[in-house]
């Protein structure tokens, strides 16, 4: 598939679906032959990581001439929205979906995209039920490098408990095994307990001092998304439990930095948008993709932080 006219003009136009689809927006440009268009969904739009994926698929959209529609229900917990607004994507005959599933195993719309010929992209998150092509990191290698410093930091023994995102979706469930795997494998580490449903989403401080109670000699715990992972530091203030989470974020950066939090899994939303974006284009240009595209995950702690913020300046 051919692009056509790369040169973008017009006017840019933002929609808000929220009566629909819930909160989302599309950019718009208007010409007498329009560009290729990419429908984008997110899980949501509510923290600074899809802040940044959006981000990063913008510029990468500027500089090639691409129109993206983007999509996202208001949390990560609204697999049934999610779809809906991937199959608005399909009646309106967008060019190609990009798609974070937040269920990886039910995605019946891709046989609806398929037979109008738009092909489907995951990123950040696979989807397992279709054999489609993914952009992102490997979640369990992410997974179990957290395992492999945080157990680094307590010694090597003692207790650590887990608190993951819905397991419906695949980044969280491969890095919940990555994790267990390295403890299990390497360590005299007793994984306590495991806490799931926690999308970047926050655990309540009753939870805490619930788990906290259950479990008094608990030495660290590991967060599959950096707002889980900040929420937990709040909560665990004065207490001397290593915490270990995933996601650049800016906020995140700066606990590692000041030594609160142990190990930073630094997932990059901008690189992870904008490569998924130039993937989707190359695809269209030559036909050639159809492997996945694994980006990097740098593991940062306060020995090698400075340098790696550095290194993104």
């Amino acid at each position: 598939m051919k692009i056509r006219n790369k040169t973008a003009i017009g006017l840019i136009l933002f929609l808000c679906s929220a009566v629909l689809w819930g909160c989302g927006y599309e950019k718009e440009e208007q010409s007498e032959d329009p560009p290729f268009t990419i429908g984008v969904v997110t899980k949501s739009r509510s923290s600074e990581y899809w802040l940044t994926v959006c981000s990063g698929m913008e510029k990468a959209a500027q500089e090639l001439g691409v129109q993206l529609t983007i999509l996202y229900p208001d949390t990560e917990e609204n697999a049934v929205l999610q779809q809906r607004m991937l199959q608005d994507l399909i009646k309106k005959n967008v060019n190609a979906i990009a798609v974070s599933p937040i269920d990886s195993n039910h995605n019946s719309y891709i046989e609806e995209a398929e037979k109008k010929g738009i092909p489907v992209y995951a990123y950040d998150t696979r989807i397992l039920d279709y054999d489609v092509p993914y952009i992102g990191i490997d979640n369990r290698k992410a997974g179990y490098e957290l395992a492999e410093v945080l157990a680094e930091k307590i010694g090597g023994k003692g207790k650590v408990g887990i608190v993951t995102g819905k397991l419906d979706q695949d980044s969280h469930h491969q890095r919940l095994e990555g994790f267990r795997d390295y403890i299990r494998k390497h360590s005299q580490i007793q994984i306590a307990f495991v806490e799931t449903g926690y999308s970047n989403k926050k655990i309540s401080d009753k939870r805490v001092k619930e788990i906290l109670e259950a479990n008094e000699d608990l030495t660290g715990i590991m967060a599959t998304s950096a707002v889980t992972g900040l929420g937990l530091m709040e909560s665990l203030e004065g207490t001397g439990i290593q915490i270990a989470s995933i996601d650049v974020q800016e906020d995140a950066i700066k606990e590692v930095l000041d030594g609160n939090m142990a190990v930073l899994a630094a997932q990059d939303g901008y690189e992870i948008g904008y490569e998924t974006v130039k993937y989707i284009m190359a695809d269209a240009e030559d036909g050639l993709q159809g492997e996945d595209e694994i980006l990097d995950v740098a593991i940062l702690t306060g020995e090698n932080i400075e340098d790696y913020k550095n290194l993104k300046k």
